[in-house]
């Protein structure tokens, strides 16, 4: 069984730099884009190959979340509209092309997709930590996986972390910087893993790490 490594990248605003990004991860031949939560699940279907592969690495490179005390809906979207992405769950004007958990949850236990035993998956988006879905995902694909809790961006250094895979996550605004100082707020990088009776850890990263 061939293992493949994937990065998926959001069409939309800023899609020129997440189709780079995509590239110098894992090489351009395995960067695809994706318009909708139905075409970002497509690509993984296609990437298994009715079974013939698993997928060993998995980059999401796309938007997210704004910061909110109580969490976000979860999933990641596309640069615009907020109605045709893949999320947690559905909400009433949702796009017919958004996908949810349930939709991987289906395909998965068909075997149209199918993760390595050994697996790992970057979300890039802003606080896609900051809601269930990557417990949710994880369960589902038994890969480790890596989260922004804050304001994801590469690293604007010299050289800029678009060429060497230094990431931050940081606070993001006002009130995100003030529930960071006086509520002890966590605005990094998660990685969760859960182990072989089911249970997920996470582990605090730090505010910037290396994606590839």
């Amino acid at each position: 069984m061939a293992k493949v490594q994937l990065a998926l990248a959001a069409r939309g605003k800023d899609e020129g730099a997440f189709k780079a990004w995509g590239s110098r991860a894992v090489g351009k031949n395995n960067t695809k884009q994706w318009g909708s939560g139905k075409e970002l699940l497509q690509h993984l279907v296609d990437a298994t190959n009715g079974g013939e592969n698993c997928i060993e690495k998995l980059y999401v490179f796309s938007h997210a979340w704004p910061y909110d005390p109580d969490g976000n809906r979860g999933g990641v979207k596309l640069g615009g509209v907020n109605i045709s992405g893949f999320y947690s769950y559905p909400l009433t004007y949702d796009h017919r092309d958004a996908r949810y958990i349930k939709d991987l949850r289906r395909l998965i236990k068909n075997g149209d997709i199918r993760f390595c035993d050994r697996c790992k998956v970057i979300f890039t988006g802003c606080r896609v930590a900051s809601s269930k879905f990557p417990e949710e995902f994880i369960r589902l694909s038994r890969c480790k996986l890596i989260a922004s809790n804050g304001s994801s961006h590469p690293d604007p250094g010299n050289p800029p972390g678009d060429e060497t895979g230094v990431w931050f996550s940081t606070a993001g605004g006002w009130e995100e910087q003030q529930a960071e100082k006086n509520d002890g707020h966590y605005v990094g990088w998660i990685e969760y893993e859960m182990d072989s009776s089911g249970d997920i850890y996470e582990k605090e990263l730090g505010k910037n790490i290396s994606l590839w």
